[in-house]
């Protein structure tokens, strides 16, 4: 029978981000026999950290959807989607992103963007999709909105992000310098949703997106190591926000595997593609190499160059 819990993947995972800083639904209807057991650990700067241990990788679905706060979250178009791996051995990880007009087979719905699988059959069908794809078999699924995220950023104090370039987008609202800075939520929903003042468009945005994941894992690991009580503020900032029947005890193991992750230890890639058209309509066709960074990733959840995949 499937859990599904409403809760915010900073809280879930410590990787937070526009996509994972938010009211997310995570469904851990993979749970399966071999669910790693806890054990205790020391981190480098925090006296008993416990950690997921296990001889497979954790595979989450991060999917962010472009509802406005009078819709309905899970039938709209995906904004984004990611899918992350977690080694806890290694402390590393790897998110992988899809441009969201990635031309892929949606189970009952045939070939189309990749981004029409949440509006046709909602998180699950993302997942069906994106487990067609990647032939990799996901753990959770988490699915957040504009109007979460914004809550969860503002919630932990805002999120301090090493903007890559400079942004002047009248669209999104993104205006910033280049350089690390303390974005407030408005400000990291606007650095998330910039493609029209980006090198590379959407693909940038993607990229973008793994940069907000990368900044949360890195500013919760530092805040704990100088004081370990701030997880109860990332916990307060989701619980506030979302409806969870997930229990405080599986949070909080879940919290404390994210901070065994050195930011250091994680790849953000953007999976390849060629622009193509369907029709009327402009596609992304995904090249032969998104299949070998497929098959890197399911073996331990590391790309090459995260912790030595």
């Amino acid at each position: 029978m499937r859990r599904r819990v409403a809760l915010g993947l900073a809280i879930l995972i410590g990787l937070g981000g526009w996509i994972a800083v938010g009211a997310i639904v995570a469904d851990p209807y993979r749970a399966r026999a071999q669910t790693p057991a806890m054990e205790i650990s020391r981190a480098q700067d925090a006296r008993f950290v416990p950690s997921v241990r296990g001889n497979r990788p954790i595979f989450i679905l991060a999917i962010g959807s472009d509802a406005r706060p009078d819709e309905q979250v899970d039938r709209r178009l995906a904004d984004s989607i990611h899918v992350i791996g977690v080694n806890p051995r290694q402390g590393a990880a790897s998110i992988v992103g899809f441009p969201r007009d990635s031309y892929v087979p949606i189970p009952g719905f045939g070939q189309a963007k990749i981004n029409e699988a949440l509006y046709n059959g909602g998180p699950e069908l993302v997942v069906e999709t994106v487990e067609g794809v990647t032939g990799i078999q996901m753990d959770y699924w988490m699915l957040t909105s504009f109007q979460g995220m914004t809550s969860m950023v503002n919630g932990i104090g805002g999120l301090r992000v090493d903007v890559p370039y400079p942004m002047d987008d009248f669209y999104s609202g993104a205006d910033f310098e280049a350089g690390e800075q303390v974005l407030d939520g408005r400000q990291a929903l606007a650095f998330a949703r910039n493609r029209h003042d980006t090198p590379d468009g959407d693909f940038s945005r993607s990229e973008n997106h793994g940069l907000l994941l990368m900044a949360a894992l890195g500013q919760l690991r530092s805040e704990f190591r100088q004081d370990p009580s701030v997880i109860f503020q990332w916990i307060a900032a989701g619980l506030q926000n979302v409806q969870t029947d997930l229990s405080f005890d599986e949070v909080f193991d879940l919290m404390l595997t994210a901070v065994t992750v050195n930011p250091e230890q994680v790849t953000n890639v953007v999976l390849p593609g060629g622009i193509g058209m369907a029709g009327e309509a402009s596609v992304v066709i995904l090249t032969a190499e998104a299949d070998a960074i497929f098959s890197d990733l399911a073996d331990d959840g590391i790309l090459q160059g995260a912790g030595g995949g």
